[in-house]
């Protein structure tokens, strides 16, 4: 008897769990889309709530407000991000070319497969209303030092060429220029090779010339 009610007391806790994270991915997805659509101002928490099918009350259990749910949302993408260049560098240790432009492929092909998220993240990155945390700071400037230890010592960055600067070329740059080819203002597409082959060599040129000039 006590083992038929464990049971069922186990699935309805495993069933109440799985709801809560479809709820919750549910959330994240209409956070993304309504700000998308609406812009970081425009978007409310009523508008997010009936996008996700959820309620309010139920968002707000969750969440503060309007900016913990966003900040969630970019914290967990920087996060994500600082995993895949910490990945990349562990597997070239000896020159950045391959970082660089490993990392701009996986941008490309995030904003094709997923528009609605990279789009998100163009706001985020571009409003100064959100701030990384302490961790995330320390952990993306010790990133961009083994980086351009890497780059010093293969000859490829500049010495003068700072850790603001080598953040902004790799990610910055890449993230605008993909927000504004997606803009198509010419009406002219072309290939996602051409892009990463354009870009890293773009990033690569710019954190060497710095050396030229001096």
């Amino acid at each position: 008897m006590f083992i038929h009610i464990f049971a069922a007391y186990f699935n309805f806790n495993l069933m109440a769990r799985k709801l809560d994270e479809d709820k919750l991915a549910r959330i994240k997805a209409a956070t993304m889309k309504t700000i998308v659509d609406y812009g970081i101002e425009g978007a409310t928490i009523a508008m997010i709530a009936k996008n996700a099918n959820v309620s309010g009350g139920y968002l707000y259990r969750l969440y503060a407000g309007k900016q913990a749910l966003i900040d969630e949302l970019y914290f967990e993408k920087v996060a994500s991000l600082n995993k895949e260049l910490e990945f990349l560098t562990e597997l070239n240790k000896i020159s950045i070319a391959p970082i660089i432009k490993a990392f701009i492929q996986n941008r490309v092909v995030f904003a094709l497969n997923e528009p609605i998220a990279s789009k998100f993240f163009y706001q985020l990155l571009h409003n100064d209303n959100f701030i990384l945390t302490e961790e995330l700071k320390a952990k993306s400037i010790s990133l961009m030092e083994n980086i351009k230890k890497i780059g010093k010592n293969s000859g490829e960055i500049s010495e003068s060429i700072t850790l603001l600067q080598l953040h902004y070329h790799i990610l910055v740059y890449t993230v605008d220029y993909i927000h504004f080819k997606r803009t198509n203002l010419f009406g002219v597409e072309e290939s996602i090779n051409t892009d990463v082959d354009y870009l890293t060599d773009n990033i690569l040129n710019i954190l060497k010339k710095v050396i030229n000039d001096n």
